[in-house]
């Protein structure tokens, strides 16, 4: 089973007693989707592939609420089947728990923030090897 340090507002948690906390199964899961979505593709120098394009418009500036709302869906659902191919390789090397590797992607839905126009919010759900559904949402802003 693979593991991950437990981020908590863009931290890394520590506990009470000082020691990091570790996170696995679905939580790390959960926190992966998030960490993926939110790392600019190419950023990580020793994973090319490895991030989104999420909030990263390829065709200029965009007028159309739904066009905009389709480059970010398909974005996430492009960052997702790579998050499954990347597991796919681990799998050969290190044993991963049912609860950490996704199966199938659910459903990806956006809507703009009612609140700042500027904000959109995606919402991520996707079934894991565990069979649990894991729901997830990320809050993107777009300049």
């Amino acid at each position: 089973m693979s593991f991950d340090l437990k981020i908590e507002n863009g931290d890394i948690k520590i506990d009470p007693s000082g020691k990091l906390t570790i996170v696995f199964d679905n939580e790390k899961l959960k926190q992966d989707i998030i960490k993926l979505l939110l790392t600019k593709k190419g950023d990580n120098k020793y994973h090319y592939n490895y991030g989104s394009d999420v909030g990263a418009l390829k065709v200029g500036t965009v007028l159309d609420d739904e066009l905009l709302k389709l480059d970010l869906t398909s974005s996430t659902e492009d960052a997702i089947k790579n998050l499954m191919s990347m597991q796919k390789i681990q799998s050969k090397r290190q044993v991963l728990s049912a609860g950490e590797v996704i199966v199938d992607i659910l459903n990806i839905a956006v809507e703009r923030d009612v609140a700042d126009p500027r904000m959109f919010n995606i919402f991520i759900s996707v079934l894991t090897q565990k069979l649990t559904t894991i729901s997830e949402s990320v809050s993107i802003k777009i300049i």
